[in-house]
């Protein structure tokens, strides 16, 4: 099999990536080493980190890593002890010290070692030389990247104008609101492929084509992040059917940030919705919904606001759902192999490929 696929950068003249990249499970291998633990993936949230000694896990691929605040430094480490890698730290919560499971060799904060119980007669055993490894770690309003790669560029050099662009949402005021997943069975790129584009929205989601000015709807994209600008529909008379009220909000525009490869930021109406796109398998996914707000509510599951706006989001997930998992069935057929962009509505998806011809081959 060939691992190379053949990438034409003129979106007139290109054709879709091969099948084989959503149904083969070798090119999940290499997309986990090549682009999963190359770019800046979104970890948590930087109030699970905001006092000393506090510290959340997550995984990055098979990578397991912990994320910590000692005293004015945020850090992040493989969660691996050097031992017989067992992990350091599980879930969430607040230490002095991260003690691992298995054997209980004890690390400080800053990833020194401090304890090495039944060790005494080892011979050239130097505890000062074993450090837990550490990984790159930034922060971006309330949220925190991490980076697998000791080469990668920085977080803000990769954002380079996100903040501006959405600066008069009050992103980065934002605090955690509360928290959805849904499991999927299709790759992960093929929902990030329907993220890209509005081309389908007329047809798949009537409810949300409603809101929005698909007229003037368009991608941007740029090195590392496209941005879609998706106007909302003009009100006219009566707004007892409308979801968005663009009379509610001093930035009538909806605008969704992709991040290479799988963090999508979406921000409108005073609130933004962050959503990670995780491999489960080269033909599963789980999709994890965060959403923030400047004055978020105290209990969201009653705010009737709030109440409105999830339903609302979860009844156009459902419908990006349902037409993912019939793409990725059908991207097994054997008469389909490779389809054409639209030049006019697809240069999201075609620049997200663009990438992913880069890094992989």
């Amino acid at each position: 099999m060939a691992i190379v696929f053949p990438f034409d950068p003129n979106i007139a003249r290109a054709e879709t990536i091969p099948a084989r990249l959503y149904n083969d499970p070798v090119y999940l291998e290499l997309e986990v080493e090549r682009v999963f633990s190359r770019t800046w993936q979104l970890a948590g949230r930087l109030e699970q980190v905001a006092d000393h000694g506090q510290y959340f896990t997550a995984e990055i691929g098979p990578n397991s890593i912990v994320v910590l605040r000692d005293g004015a430094q945020l850090r992040a480490f493989y969660n691996v002890c050097l031992h017989r890698a067992g992990p350091v730290a599980t879930g969430c919560g607040k230490r002095a010290t991260l003690q691992c499971r298995y054997h209980g060799w004890t690390y400080h904060l800053d990833g020194s070692l401090r304890a090495t119980p039944g060790m005494d007669g080892v011979a050239q055993f130097r505890p000062d030389e074993m450090h837990l490894v550490p990984i790159a770690v930034s922060t971006w309003g309330p949220l925190v990247f991490v980076n697998l790669d000791g080469k990668a560029p920085p977080l803000a050099q990769v954002m380079e104008d996100i903040p501006q662009r959405v600066a008069a949402f009050g992103c980065e005021r934002m605090r955690y609101v509360t928290s959805r997943s849904w499991d999927i069975a299709c790759n992960w790129k093929v929902y990030v492929d329907n993220y890209l584009e509005g081309y389908h929205v007329p047809v798949v989601h009537p409810g949300l084509h409603k809101e929005l000015d698909m007229d003037a709807y368009r991608v941007e994209p740029r090195r590392f992040f496209s941005v879609q600008h998706a106007p909302l529909r003009p009100v006219h008379g009566g707004t007892d059917n409308r979801r968005y009220d663009p009379a509610k909000t001093d930035t009538p525009e909806a605008v969704y940030v992709w991040m290479f490869p799988n963090v999508m930021l979406n921000v409108y109406l005073d609130q933004m919705q962050t959503n990670v796109v995780i491999p489960l398998g080269h033909d599963r996914c789980r999709v994890v919904f965060d959403w923030y707000a400047v004055d978020p509510p105290s209990d969201a599951a009653h705010d009737p606001e709030w109440v409105k706006l999830m339903a609302f989001s979860a009844e156009v997930q459902d419908e990006d759902i349902a037409i993912c998992e019939a793409v990725q069935r059908n991207l097994r057929s054997r008469i389909y192999d490779r389809g054409r962009y639209s030049a006019r509505h697809e240069n999201g998806v075609h620049h997200f490929h663009s990438l992913l011809h880069e890094f992989l081959t």
